[in-house]
């Protein structure tokens, strides 16, 4: 602490006599509060969960406005058995102090869901939604919510979290080329041409293919919608060491890709056009297009038919 004093040139010894008291006085308090919190966390850990909250009730004697401290004791009394009106003082004051004010929602939602005061719990779980709480994966399958899981209010907050969670999963425009997503049987021209696999990967936000062609060369690529730019791409890469990077739209149940690649020994330039289209059938048709005059002409460079591989 740093303290200003005003004094006569008489009055030195004893303001220097003040000084060295403060510094006497609270260092002896700062070391006890830090032992105290390492004895608190090392007991915790351990599982002795009577030494553990002895310690943080003596830390909280110390430094009674200390959140984190009510926040960890309140946790350690409700994951021990604690007394339920003991664990929720001290889960409230901690969020009067505004530590983790989320993660105090979600505590008390739990121990208002486990001792039926189903209304409570709700306006806790709304609050966790509204305020951005994300982890979802801390409530599908806990026991506290039994008593509330049903409830459609329960639902439907549960949803808006998973919605925050994974914004590819609940957005449909990240859908628009699902149709690919499965295990393929390729074939051109009425002979087999490969087998590739299409899985959905990063909750949704981008499909990711791998491809063996009959000869055995394989290439992985990257589908994804960009939400910024309200375009498609994909980036393929071969064991060939081809390289390509499109951008498209999807229309009319397909993706329509293009691409410009550029030829490391001349320059001349390529122009692509990569269209995936879905049959009637669920069969889905990939028709690869290139044009090296500038898009006068265009040749087939692929033209591949997408069988499902069924499932047992």
């Amino acid at each position: 602490m740093l303290v200003s004093f005003q004094f006569a040139e008489g009055n030195l010894m004893r303001v220097a006599s003040i000084a060295v008291l403060v510094t006497v006085l609270s260092a002896p308090a700062f070391a006890d509060t830090t032992q105290l919190r390492e004895a608190a966390n090392a007991a915790a850990l351990e599982g002795d969960a009577a030494t553990a909250k002895a310690r943080f009730e003596e830390i909280l004697a110390l430094e009674p406005e200390d959140g984190a401290i009510h926040y960890r004791l309140a946790t350690l009394l409700m994951d021990h058995g604690g007394a339920s009106e003991e664990v929720e003082k001290h889960f409230l004051r901690a969020g009067e102090l505004g530590f983790q004010p989320l993660g105090v929602a979600y505590r008390l939602s739990r121990l208002y869901a486990r001792t039926d005061r189903r209304e409570e719990a709700l306006e806790r779980i709304e609050a966790m939604a509204a305020g951005g709480f994300t982890l979802v994966n801390l409530i599908e399958g806990e026991d506290d919510y039994d008593s509330v899981k049903n409830d459609a209010r329960f639902v439907a907050a549960l949803e808006s979290m998973r919605a925050a969670r994974y914004p590819c999963q609940a957005d449909q425009r990240h859908h628009a080329f699902d149709f690919w997503i499965g295990e393929w049987t390729v074939t051109q021209y009425g002979q087999f041409a490969g087998t590739n696999t299409i899985k959905p990967i990063l909750g949704h936000c981008a499909l990711f293919e791998n491809w063996t062609s009959a000869s055995g060369a394989q290439g992985k690529s990257f589908n994804y919608y960009d939400p910024g730019k309200d375009h498609w791409r994909q980036i393929w890469i071969s064991d060939s060491g081809t390289f390509i990077e499109f951008v498209g739209e999807a229309r009319d149940g397909g993706i329509y890709y293009t691409a410009e690649t550029a030829n490391p020994a001349d320059g001349s330039i390529t122009h692509h056009k990569f269209e995936f289209s879905r049959n009637k059938d669920g069969s889905v048709r990939q028709f690869w297009q290139t044009s090296t005059d500038g898009r006068k002409t265009w040749n087939t460079s692929w033209d591949g038919h997408y069988e499902r591989v069924e499932t047992q």
